[in-house]
């Protein structure tokens, strides 16, 4: 039976929220290393059996089917203006998005890769993973940007269609444009480990 997935911890979940919110304002959404885990997979013929990957990954709202005809909505109405003015508006639309913890689904992540790619063929095979979330900066002391190292056990589901999909890939839509022949990957959240220098301890809160 398909293990649906248990919360994030809380102090995790913020901090991609908040980490997301700093990006809008300040980077015009440009990718922080934070939300570029690098996915590990069990793969036959692969170097010691596994396989790595970066990704881009995504949060799922609580308010899914809304959120998802907002995005699909924004796109068709302004793509004959251009794809920077819809990229202009999403950027402005989730300067206002990423507000709470508290909106956003407490037990998944997710990604859109190509159909493919060796590491959509990998999840196939092999459902369990893990996300490593790197951010080694020693000299930034906030909040959003201090050092981490985040082990997330996961189960991943391989979806070419549905509400998460639909949401997922409206959503990269307003920024990339449309992404054909692409998955999504929904990960279901299992346990997280702090690794920092050898660790391996339980993060719950």
């Amino acid at each position: 039976m398909l293990d649906r997935g248990k919360p994030l911890p809380v102090s995790f979940l913020e901090w991609q929220v908040q980490l997301r919110a700093w990006t809008m304002e300040q980077r015009n959404g440009a990718p922080h290393a934070g939300v570029a885990p690098l996915v590990t997979v069990r793969a036959p013929g692969a170097a010691l059996g596994v396989l790595t990957h970066s990704i881009i990954c995504g949060l799922l709202p609580r308010d899914l089917d809304e959120k998802t005809k907002s995005w699909r909505a924004m796109y068709e109405s302004g793509i004959e203006e251009g794809a920077r003015a819809v990229y202009d508006r999403g950027i402005e639309s989730l300067k206002r998005y990423y507000r709470s913890a508290a909106d956003f689904d407490p037990s998944s992540i997710t990604t859109l890769l190509d159909t493919k790619s060796p590491l959509v063929e990998a999840l196939r095979a092999e459902p369990r993973c893990a996300l490593v979330f790197y951010v080694f900066d020693l000299t930034d002391r906030s909040e959003v940007g201090r050092f981490r190292c985040l082990h997330l056990d996961c189960r991943a589901e391989v979806l070419e269609g549905g509400p998460v999909y639909d949401n997922v890939w409206w959503h990269n839509t307003l920024f990339h444009g449309p992404a054909e022949d692409h998955v999504v990957i929904h990960f279901r959240h299992l346990a997280t480990w702090d690794t920092r220098f050898g660790r391996r301890e339980p993060v719950v809160d």
